[in-house]
């Protein structure tokens, strides 16, 4: 019964763990979208979305690892300081 109960605690953790990097992975692609339509479009200059991409790394890196109020705290900072809601 134990085994039982440990295997179900653990299914659910893993699913929570999913779930919230879901929840950044498409706040990120979303941005990136965004971003990638800006610099087509000539409204982005190409060096300042070098300069995204590249601070979108580590933010990407911590969704991944399921630090999903981290990554996203960094994706708020990186969009207000280039002027992205």
């Amino acid at each position: 019964m134990s085994a039982r109960l440990t295997f179900f605690a653990l299914a659910i953790l893993g699913a929570s763990a999913g779930a919230a990097s879901a929840a950044c992975s498409g706040a990120i692609g979303g941005f990136e979208t965004i971003i990638n339509g800006d610099a087509e479009t000539g409204n982005l200059n190409k060096g300042v979305y070098r300069k995204i991409v590249s601070k979108l790394g580590p933010v990407k890196a911590n969704c991944a690892a399921g630090r999903d109020a981290e990554a996203t705290r960094a994706l708020g900072a990186i969009k207000s300081r280039h002027g992205y809601r």
